[in-house]
């Protein structure tokens, strides 16, 4: 999931946590006589409301079809939060038409952090395939100390452990993001 769909996804769940708690509020001060105690003996629906459902048979309907469309939506936004856009593997078409090799993410996504770990400076990295398993995208996150030179790691990154695993993919091209995270001491300073 991107950082703007989980923002979205944040402030919709506070937003929908926020509605339910306050009406979950109002009806226990409800019952507990908040309001009065006359109140808490009253129907939950006024007597206009009740008269309008028994002189219209489609109010329930209407009600019963909003609560599916609320639970099918709640549903599948749940089922939404286990997706993920990272991929299994790499498809590689061997260019006859004849078959197709998968090499698995994992596997290239190791040998490139390993490749990465190896540049001077470089405390650990991250590498994550997500996309489609033939037009894959990649995101690096790489921790340095201060004995990196940042110009010399990018060149690194850049021209020989992203163009190393471009050439074993045989692409020109791989859309990529690397994150540079400064990790010694008490400054810190992130590089897009």
């Amino acid at each position: 999931m991107d950082r703007h769909a989980a923002r979205f996804n944040r402030v919709l769940l506070v937003l929908t946590g926020l509605l339910l708690a306050a009406a979950g509020g109002a009806g226990l001060a409800l019952g507990l006589r908040a309001f009065g105690s006359s109140r808490a003996h009253e129907p939950v629906l006024s007597e206009a409301t009740r008269r309008f459902a028994s002189g219209h048979p489609w109010y329930w309907y209407a009600i019963g079809a909003g609560a599916v469309i609320a639970t099918l939506i709640g549903v599948s936004w749940l089922l939404a939060q286990g997706r993920s856009d990272r991929i299994n593997g790499v498809v590689l078409d061997d260019g006859d038409g004849q078959g197709k090799t998968i090499v698995p993410a994992g596997t290239l996504a190791s040998a490139l952090q390993d490749d990465i770990e190896e540049c001077p400076g470089v405390e650990s990295a991250r590498a994550r395939l997500s996309g489609k398993p033939s037009a894959p995208k990649l995101r690096v996150n790489v921790a340095y100390d201060r004995r990196a030179d940042l110009r010399q790691l990018r060149r690194d990154i850049q021209d020989r452990a992203l163009a190393r695993l471009r050439g074993a993919l045989e692409v020109d091209r791989m859309p990529t993001v690397v994150r540079l995270r400064l990790v010694t001491g008490d400054e810190r300073r992130t590089v897009e």
